[in-house]
Formats: structure tokens, sequence, C-alpha cells
């Protein structure tokens, strides 16, 4: 009885250990992120060239800008936290670290949405990372670091890289061609993973090949899965829109949004030609609707295939350019070394079948010294000597108020 007893107290504090885990994570932090996200999403899709299939991961990349952030100063940090419309890296990071809490506590099994951040840094520099930045990539995006031999067998670990990859997506990208070479200094990547089966399956022998309309006005025939849903899924329309909500068993869904006018090709345009705020209260009302209360008759495109996204060009759209040049402010990687973007990637593979959902991308940035002479990179220490005439201003922190002005300027 003894025995039982201690068995029960092992398991009632395991369980309040579990749910006191559960209440660390900040649902105000992930939902700040989720914004942010969503607006970097629709910003980078404006980017985008209509004339062909799009698939990209705007939190795959917002993850890696976000590390880079924690990694700049100055201009170079405020450009990068303006093109995510957030105010300081600690919201950031909060924001990511309580959504990898989420995804450890909301996606276990078959379906899955895994996330893995990956930093190499080349051994002429691993001694001088940055201690507060390795801690921040570390604890708050669950990174792995390691060194890196780039200067002297760039093939071999772009093979690691490659493996690395193959790992984290479950074999679904082992193709992956990193950018990294021999003047590498340090290696940034990001890896989001998804797989869903469909709450409602499609019937495979539902699935017929039927006409598809280009955006070009040109048609082709595809193969296209084809269901009828009663009281199931959730549905919404206005005079611009059209969209239904498809649930996977676990915790995604996936929106799917077509124009109100059924003769329209145009649907990027039409769709990037709305507000912020209509979009996320299209979308938002969508998610908080009811299942429709009759049929939704749908037909979708049985489809999978690979696209590769993110360049100079798309930062400099954002107004990133400083993070490419000599005038790039990432003093908070290396110590006592100034870096700057060298290249950028993403490359993205989704396969969407009558069972669910295969996704997956890895968002990969490359790093090297810049080549500005020494005496133009800030100093590491500084000095504040008053050995000659100087002000004083005395004000009230809370309030801002300037209380005492003056100058010393004899004695």
């Amino acid at each position: 009885m003894k025995k039982f007893l201690l068995a029960i107290i092992f398991l009632m504090s395991f369980s309040s250990a579990s749910c006191s885990a559960e209440k660390n994570i900040d649902p105000t932090a992930a939902k700040d992120l989720s914004v942010s996200v969503e607006k970097f999403c629709w910003k980078y899709f404006a980017l985008r060239k209509y004339d062909e299939n799009i698939f990209y991961s705007p939190y795959g990349i917002h993850a890696v800008l976000s590390i880079l952030a924690n990694g700049a100063s100055g201009e170079t940090r405020k450009d990068i936290l303006d093109a995510l419309e957030v105010a300081s890296v600690e919201s950031l990071n909060d924001g990511h670290k309580n959504f990898s809490a989420l995804l450890e506590k909301n996606y276990r099994g078959e379906n899955f949405l895994a996330e893995a951040n990956l930093l190499c840094v080349d051994k002429n520099y691993g001694g001088n990372l940055d201690e507060n930045f390795k801690r921040v990539v570390n604890g708050d995006y669950n990174s792995e670091v390691r060194t890196a031999d780039f200067s002297g067998n760039a093939a071999g670990e772009r093979e690691k890289i490659r493996r690395w990859v193959a790992d984290k997506t479950k074999n679904f990208i082992n193709d992956y061609n990193s950018l990294a070479s021999a003047s590498t200094s340090i290696d940034i990547l990001n890896v989001i993973s998804f797989q869903g089966k469909w709450k409602i399956p499609f019937t495979p022998s539902q699935t017929l090949r039927k006409e598809f309309t280009n955006s070009d006005g040109s048609k082709g025939i595809a193969a296209m899965m084809s269901n009828v849903f009663k009281d199931t899924i959730k549905y919404r329309a206005d005079e611009k829109f059209k969209a239904i909500e498809l649930p996977y068993s676990g915790g995604a869904v996936m929106d799917l949004i077509l124009p109100a006018d059924d003769d329209a090709l145009n649907v990027c345009e039409l769709w990037n030609a709305q507000t912020f705020e209509y979009r996320a209260d299209f979308l938002n009302g969508l998610k908080n609707s009811y299942p429709f209360d009759g049929e939704v008759v749908a037909r979708i495109l049985n489809i999978g295939f690979a696209h590769e996204n993110l360049s100079y060009q798309d930062f400099k759209k954002m107004g990133l350019q400083r993070l490419f040049t000599d005038d790039a402010e990432f003093f908070n990687i290396i110590k006592g070394t100034s870096l700057k973007l060298s290249n950028a990637t993403q490359f993205c593979k989704v396969d969407i079948n009558e069972q669910g959902t295969k996704a997956a991308a890895v968002t990969e940035v490359t790093m090297v010294e810049t080549t500005a002479a020494p005496n133009s990179k800030p100093p590491r220490r500084v000095y504040f000597i008053t050995d000659r005439p100087y002000i004083i201003v005395i004000r009230d922190v809370e309030s801002g108020v300037t209380l005492f002005a003056g100058a010393i300027n004899n004695i």
C-alpha cells in the first residue's frame, strides 16, 4: 500500500510539473510573433513573381533575420527590426522561444511541425564567438552551434549540412546544396518541417484529371482531388474573396483563397492589392467562423513541387541592403570582427495529396568578414574623461523631464 501511495504521489508531482512547464509558455509573446510573421508574410509575398508557382516559409526567413538581429547593432539592427515590424530583439527572442515551446507541446506523432536552427562558425573564428550571442542562439532559438572548416574543406562542410537538412526534414529534402564556400565565416540555417494528415481525407478514386486555367489564360490538365464536406469545414466569402479551411488531424489547418469573381485569374495581384488589415480580418473571420452549415464541394490540386527563393534583391526591396555591404554592423557575433551577409537563399518543397501534406523549407544565410579598413570599425572600448569642459543634465527618469542642465567650463 505504501508503494502504491508513493507511486500516486510521484505521478501527481510529475503531472504538476508538466502543467507548470506548460504554464511557462507566454501566449502573448507567441501572439505578437504571429502578427509579426503575418505582416512579413504578405510583405514578402508582394515581391514574388505572380506568373509562376510560389511557395515559401515566412517563418523561416523571419527566424534567420531574428537571429541576425541579435548579432547586429546600430542602423543595421534597426533595419531588421523595421523589416519585421517589431520594437526590440527581446520581443523577437521571447516570441520564438515561446513558439518553439508550443511546437513541442502541440505536435507529436505522425502529424508534426518541427523547427531546427544551426550556426556554423569557421574554425578561424570559433574561439571568438560572442558569448552573449551564443547564449541567445542556444537558449531562445534552440540552435546547434558547431565549428566548421569552411576555409579548408568547404565541400565536406556542405555535405555535412546536406545530411543535417535531410535528417531534420526526415529525408523530405535530401539533396540540399548549401551556400557555404571557402570564404564563409558564419553560416546560419533554419529548417521548418511539417507533415499533416487530413482530418477528413480525400478518396483517391475521386481524384480525376481536370482542366486547369493558368494565370496567362492558357489551359492544362491536372490531377484534381474531390470531396464534398457536409457541415465539417469552414467557409467564408465576401465581395472580393472566398476561402475554405481544411483541417489536419493535428493542430494545423490549410486555408485556400480564391477571388469572388469566378473568371478572375489574377488572385495574387488582387490579394496583394488589399491592405494588411483587410487580409488579417478576412483570415481571422475564416478562423473564427463555425463549420459551414451545408455542403462544400471542394476540388483541390494534387500537386508537389520544389521552389527556390530569397535573394539579395528581396532583402534590398525590404530595406535590408545594408546587410550585404561593408556598412553592415554585425559586431555582436564574433568578437573584434565585422561581418556582412554574402548570400541568402530559401529552398522549399511541398507535396499535397489525398492523405495530407508534407512541406519543408531550408533558409540559409552566409556571412563573411567585411573589407572595411580596421580603423573604420567601431571601437570595442570607449572612454569618458571629464578633463575638459562638459555638460550636466539632470532629468526625471520616468517622465523624461529635464530637471537641471548646465556646463562645467572652469574650475
